[in-house]
């Protein structure tokens, strides 16, 4: 049985491309960055070309780019980083209940340790979030910090980044946009889009799991989270990853010089993975905002009997016995007991959310794998419904 990887939004294939990138920097070119010889200028300065070809392609200075080791710890820096730099100071942060654990684990250990005050900004049942409710939460002289996601990792729901900075500056409040699932799916410019922070992750879009990084606009307070040397720019303490370093800026110029393309791409795969469900016969209903949606990610929910009692992963078991490999949300939160906490966030009660799945495509899926996906899909349900 030819197995079918739909899970794209929890991590990618590197690219051919980029892993002939990176191979002469665990070689010939494996110097420490920091190290004054030659060897180790060799590598700082392909991770300095690395970083301005990451700035180029986000409308920073590289000045403002900071390496880290994936988004988790990018948007860990991000909350805490600014919440470290308001110590002392009464400090409420705005997110959304919709975000990636990484924000809100972040959110809630600074709750716990240091009274930080947080609220969540409304959504409807689609997950699109309410502006005004987040106006009425900013506290004059307390708000430091809205965080919310460029587009959801579950849902695709693509956010109003531009406005949401637009309120935020406003107010004098700064603004983290994690962008770990946009990047390399949607333009990222931080001018245009006003965020004063923002988070990716190479893995996302064909670099390898274990690189991502943080913008930093100027004079933006933020407290390191890492000691223990200079490295970039006394932000982070760490050996640098040359290698990730190099293949992250280059993966993100490949996917942004064929956006377009990409997406079109993806987008047919989505219709024709639609189509193939409905000409098999299975019903489904979709999460999330349809009209403002990233193309590669579908949430979908299966009229499964409540009386099946589904554990959280026995609707992806069954699909994987099938050889279709797809995810119920975050790869992060995999295992857990609970489903997915976007959905019950989005009004779906537990055996609801237990049995929905999330499909995402790439640029390597083929037309020819998502109606073999459905024709699956199909199987596994027959058997559950």
């Amino acid at each position: 049985m030819t197995r079918i990887y739909l899970d794209n939004a929890s991590t990618t294939p590197v690219a051919p491309e980029i892993v002939a990138e990176m191979m002469p920097f665990f070689e010939e070119r494996f110097g420490n960055a920091s190290s004054i010889h030659a060897y180790g200028q060799v590598a700082r300065n392909a991770l300095e070309l690395a970083r301005e070809e990451l700035a180029k392609e986000i409308g920073a200075k590289p000045s403002e780019v900071f390496f880290a080791s994936s988004g988790t710890e990018a948007d860990n820096l991000a909350i805490k980083g600014v919440a470290f730099a308001f110590l002392g100071k009464p400090i409420h942060i705005i997110s959304s209940a919709l975000e990636h654990k990484a924000v809100l684990e972040s959110l809630e250990w600074l709750r716990k340790k240091f009274g930080v005050a947080i609220d969540f900004v409304a959504h409807d049942a689609n997950g699109r979030l309410d502006l005004d409710d987040l106006k009425r939460k900013i506290r004059p002289n307390e708000t430091r910090l809205i965080s919310i996601m460029h587009a959801n990792n579950e849902l695709g729901n693509i956010n109003p980044i531009k406005d949401i900075a637009a309120i935020a500056k406003a107010h004098g409040v700064l603004f983290h946009c994690d962008a770990v699932q946009s990047a390399g799916k949607l333009p990222l410019n931080v001018e245009e889009l006003g965020a004063d922070l923002m988070t990716i992750s190479g893995h996302k879009f064909h670099a390898p799991k274990g690189i991502g990084a943080i913008y930093v606009r100027t004079g933006t307070p933020m407290e390191s989270l890492l000691h223990g040397g200079t490295h970039e720019r006394n932000r982070r303490a760490s050996t640098e990853n040359v290698a990730f370093g190099v293949a992250l800026a280059k993966a993100l110029k490949l996917a942004n010089a064929c956006l377009d393309e990409t997406n079109a791409r993806v987008l047919s795969l989505r219709n024709a993975f639609l189509d193939a469900l409905r000409n098999e016969g299975v019903p489904f209903a979709l999460n999330g905002d349809q009209e403002n949606c990233l193309p590669h990610i579908l949430n979908l929910s299966f009229p499964i009997p409540p009386s099946r009692k589904l554990a959280s992963d026995v609707l992806l078991l069954a699909l994987d016995a099938e050889g279709v490999a797809v995810s119920n949300g975050s790869a992060c939160a995999s295992g857990a007991e609970k489903p997915s906490h976007v959905l019950l966030a989005l009004g779906k009660s537990e055996p609801e959310a237990k049995a929905s799945a999330r499909v995402s495509f790439s640029k390597f899926n083929a037309l020819d794998e998502v109606a073999e996906a459905a024709r699956r899909f199909a199987n596994a349900l027959k058997r559950l419904l």
